[in-house]
C-alpha cells in the first residue's frame, strides 16, 4: 500500500525547501553583486569624476578667457581711438577737460589730474582740449557696464590723466588742480613695458567698491612713439561668482577657487585678506602647488587623498582650481555598500522569521482548509475562465462557505460590471489620451530651450506660459525670419480648454508660416485673419501682438490686434512704462481688416516686456484684479535682473498677489533685452 502523502505535508515541505534554497541563492547573489558593484562603482566613479573635474576647470577657464577678452577688446579699441585723435586732431572739436567738481557727485563725469605741481596746464593745452572728446567715446560702455566697470582713464607721458567715473567729486579741491602721479602706477608701467593689452594684479578699489583688476593698453603716435596708456578698472565680483560659485554638492570640503599669478588664493568675500597663499591650502602638497603655478592643466591626487583639478587662465595668469576629497567621490559607493549589507541582514532575518511563521501556520491550517479550498479553486477556475454563469459549491457554513457565496455573488456582479466597464473604460481612456496628447503637443509647440539662441549676443530672450487648464489658449513664439530679423509673437485665444488650444495651434502655425514668407506685421496679420475667418463657426478669435526686430538697428516694426499694451524700459530710464500703441480689432473677428504698423526704436540695454491678460487680470480671493499699475510697480523691482529672472520673479509676484485663489486664465510672458551689435 502506497503511503499517503497529505497536501499539508507537501505544502510544508515545499515552503521549507523554497525558503532554504531562496535564502542560499539570494545571499550568494547578493554578496557577489555587492562586491562587484563596489569595485566597478569605485573605478567608474573615479574615472568619471576626474573627467568631470577636467571639464569643469576647462569650461570655467574658457568662460574667464571670454569675459577678460571682452574687456581687452574694449580697452584696445579705445587705445586705437586715442591714437586716431593724436594722429588727426583736426577731425575733433575742442572739448575741455575740467578739474574734478563736487557738483558731479555720483554721476558720470570727465575730469583731469596732473602728475605734480611742476606741470603747467597751458603747456599741455592741446591735450586738455583734445581729450575731452573721450567722454562721448567712453559714455556708452560706462552706462551699459555700470555695475562692472568703475572707471575708464587715459594717462599721458606729459603728466596728464583724464578719468571718467562717478567718483570724480571725491578728488575735488575747490576748483584747484588735483595731483596724482600715474606714471608710477602698475597699470601704466606694465602697459608701457609690455607694449600690448595686459591686466594688473588684483587689488581693493580705493572707494571700497570691491575686488578690482585693471585692463591697460599702450597708445603710440604715428611714429610708434609711446604717448600714454589707456586703463579700465573692472570689478571682478560678477566674474568671480560666474567662475567659482559652482555646485559641488553639500560637502564643505569640496569647493572651487582662483589663484593669482603670485600664488595667492583670490577671496572675493574677504578681499582684504592677502595672507591666504596656495601653499597654505589644507591637504595640498608642494608638488601640486608647483604644477598649478607652472600653468599646467591636470587632475592630481595628494597623499591626503584629495583631488585637485586646475588649469591656467592665459589672459591674466590666474589659475582656476577645484578641490574635492576622494571620500566625497566614493561616498555613493560606501553608501551603497552599507545599504546592501544592511538590507541583506534585514532580508535574512525577515526571511527566517517568515519561514518559521509560514511553516507553523501551514501545519495548523492546511488539514482543515485543503478540501474546501481545492474544491473552491476548481469553481473559481471555472468562473475566472469566463464562465460567469457557473456557481461554486458550498460545503460548510464557515468562512470558506462565505467565500464561495461571495464568489457566486461576484460572478453575477462581475458579469454586469464587465458589460458596463468596457464602454466606460474605452471612453475615459480616449478622453484621457486625447488630453495628454493635446497637452504635450501644445507644450512642444512653444520654444522651451533657453538660452534660445546662445550664439547670438545682440539680445537675450526668455518666455513662459502657465495654462489655467490641461491645455490653454495663450501662446508665444519667437523665431528668425532671416539672419537679421527676429519675429516676436504674443497671443491670447478667446475661451479656455480644448477648443481654445486647437484654435491656438492653428493660429500659431499660420502666423509663423506667413511670417517666414516675409512682409510687415500688418501684412502678415491681414492674411492670417482672412484664413482664420473662413469657417470660424465657433466664433473664436485671438488677440495678437506681433513685432519684427531688426537685430542690427534695434528697430521693431509691430502691430497690435486687440492685445495688451507692451511694457518698455529704456536704458537711460530706471522704470518700465506701458507703451500705449495703436490697436486694431482682434484676429478672426472681421474679414479684410487692415492692421496698423508702428515702430519701436530699441537702444542697447532697453528691455521689452509683453504678456497676455492673464497677468493683468489675475484675481485674488477678494475679487481684486492684479492690474497693469501693480504689474509696472513689480516690474520696476527687477529692472537690473536678467531676463529669465525678471519673468520668474514676475510669476512669483502674481502668485503672491492671488494667494490661494484659483488661476482662471493662462499666464504668459515674454521678455527681451536688446544689447545691439557692438
Amino acid at each position: 500500500m502506497i503511503k499517503r502523502n497529505p497536501i499539508r505535508r507537501k505544502v510544508q515541505n515545499m515552503v521549507l525547501t523554497i525558503s532554504i534554497v531562496a535564502l542560499i541563492l539570494t545571499s550568494a547573489i547578493g554578496i557577489l553583486s555587492m562586491l562587484r558593484i563596489r569595485n566597478d562603482s569605485e573605478n567608474a566613479l573615479t574615472k568619471q569624476m576626474e573627467q568631470n573635474l577636467r571639464n569643469i576647470t576647462t569650461n570655467k577657464a574658457d568662460l574667464a578667457e571670454s569675459e577678460l577678452g571682452k574687456f581687452s577688446a574694449y580697452t584696445k579699441n579705445f587705445a586705437d581711438s586715442i591714437h586716431e585723435m593724436y594722429s588727426t586732431p583736426e577731425k575733433f572739436v575742442k572739448s575741455y577737460v575740467p578739474v574734478p567738481d563736487a557738483k558731479y557727485a555720483g554721476i558720470l563725469a570727465i575730469s583731469r589730474s596732473l602728475k605734480d605741481n611742476t606741470i603747467n596746464v597751458k603747456d599741455i593745452d592741446f591735450e586738455v582740449n583734445l581729450l575731452g572728446n573721450l567722454e562721448q567715446l567712453w559714455k556708452p560702455l560706462m552706462t551699459a557696464q555700470k555695475d562692472v566697470i568703475t572707471t575708464i582713464y587715459f594717462g599721458t607721458e606729459t603728466g596728464l590723466l583724464v578719468a571718467y567715473d562717478r567718483q570724480s567729486d571725491l578728488n575735488a579741491d575747490n576748483g584747484n588742480e588735483v595731483f596724482y602721479d600715474h606714471l608710477k602706477s602698475e597699470w601704466y608701467t606694465k602697459a608701457k613695458s609690455l607694449g600690448h593689452v595686459c591686466f594688473t594684479d588684483i587689488y581693493n578699489d580705493i572707494y571700497d567698491r570691491g575686488l578690482t583688476i585693471t585692463c591697460a593698453a599702450p597708445v603710440y603716435d604715428d611714429n610708434n612713439k609711446f604717448i600714454g596708456a589707456m586703463g579700465m578698472d573692472i570689478l571682478i565680483s560678477d566674474l568671480y561668482r560666474a567662475i567659482v560659485e559652482i555646485d559641488l554638492g553639500d560637502d564643505k570640503a569640496s569647493y572651487a577657487f582662483l589663484v593669482d599669478n603670485k600664488g595667492n588664493i583670490i577671496d572675493n568675500e574677504n578681499a582684504s585678506d592677502k595672507t591666504n597663499s596656495l601653499s597654505s591650502e589644507k591637504g595640498i602638497n608642494a608638488e601640486v602647488v608647483n604644477r598649478i603655478l607652472s600653468g599646467q592643466t591636470d587632475v592630481s591626487l595628494t597623499d591626503d587623498r584629495i583631488y585637485y583639478a586646475y588649469t591656467p587662465i592665459e589672459s591674466n595668469g590666474w589659475k582656476f582650481c577645484v578641490r574635492m576629497p576622494e571620500s566625497v567621490i566614493l561616498a555613493p559607493v560606501r553608501s551603497v555598500q552599507r545599504n546592501i549589507i544592511f538590507m541583506m541582514s534585514l532580508f535574512l532575518a525577515a526571511f527566517i522569521l517568515i519561514t518559521i511563521i509560514v511553516t507553523v501556520a501551514t501545519r495548523k491550517f492546511s488539514k482543515d482548509l485543503t478540501n474546501p479550498i481545492i474544491s473552491l479553486s476548481h469553481d473559481v477556475e471555472e468562473i475566472s475562465g469566463g464562465n460567469l454563469d457557473y456557481r461554486a459549491k458550498i460545503y460548510d457554513n464557515d468562512e470558506i462557505g462565505d467565500l464561495a457565496k461571495s464568489f457566486n455573488a461576484m460572478a453575477v456582479s462581475l458579469k454586469d460590471y464587465i458589460n458596463n466597464l468596457a464602454s466606460i473604460t474605452a471612453e475615459k481612456e480616449r478622453i484621457s489620451t486625447e488630453l495628454n496628447v493635446a497637452t504635450q503637443i501644445q507644450a512642444d509647440m512653444l520654444p522651451r530651450i533657453f538660452p534660445a539662441f546662445p550664439e547670438r549676443k545682440e539680445f537675450d530672450i526668455y518666455a513662459s506660459m502657465n495654462p489655467a487648464k490641461e491645455v490653454g489658449g495663450d501662446f508665444y513664439d519667437f523665431f528668425f525670419i532671416d539672419d537679421k530679423h527676429l519675429a516676436l509673437v504674443m497671443a491670447d485665444v478667446s475661451g479656455k480648454g480644448v477648443p481654445a488650444a486647437l484654435f491656438m495651434v492653428i493660429s500659431k502655425t499660420l502666423i509663423k508660416t506667413r511670417a517666414l514668407m516675409g512682409g510687415t506685421p500688418s501684412e502678415i496679420l491681414y492674411d492670417v485673419n482672412n484664413q482664420l475667418c473662413e469657417g470660424n463657426d465657433a466664433g473664436l478669435f485671438v488677440t495678437v501682438w506681433l513685432g519684427i526686430l531688426d537685430i542690427e538697428t534695434g528697430k521693431i516694426t509691430a502691430a497690435n490686434a486687440g492685445h495688451e499694451y507692451p511694457a518698455l524700459k529704456r536704458v537711460d530710464n530706471t522704470s518700465f512704462e506701458l507703451l500705449k500703441d495703436k490697436h486694431t480689432p482682434a484676429v478672426a473677428t472681421i474679414e479684410e481688416i487692415r492692421f496698423k504698423n508702428y515702430e519701436i526704436e530699441l537702444n542697447p540695454g532697453d528691455v521689452l516686456f509683453i504678456y497676455t491678460d492673464g497677468v493683468a487680470e489675475a484675481t485674488n480671493s477678494s475679487e481684486e484684479l492684479y492690474g497693469t499699475d501693480r504689474m509696472i510697480k513689480d516690474l520696476n523691482k527687477y529692472t537690473d535682473s536678467k531676463i529669465d529672472e525678471l519673468l520668474i520673479n514676475m510669476k512669483k509676484e502674481v502668485d503672491k498677489f492671488t494667494g490661494d485663489a484659483p488661476q482662471f486664465d493662462d499666464i504668459t510672458m515674454l521678455g527681451l533685452r536688446y544689447f545691439g551689435t557692438n
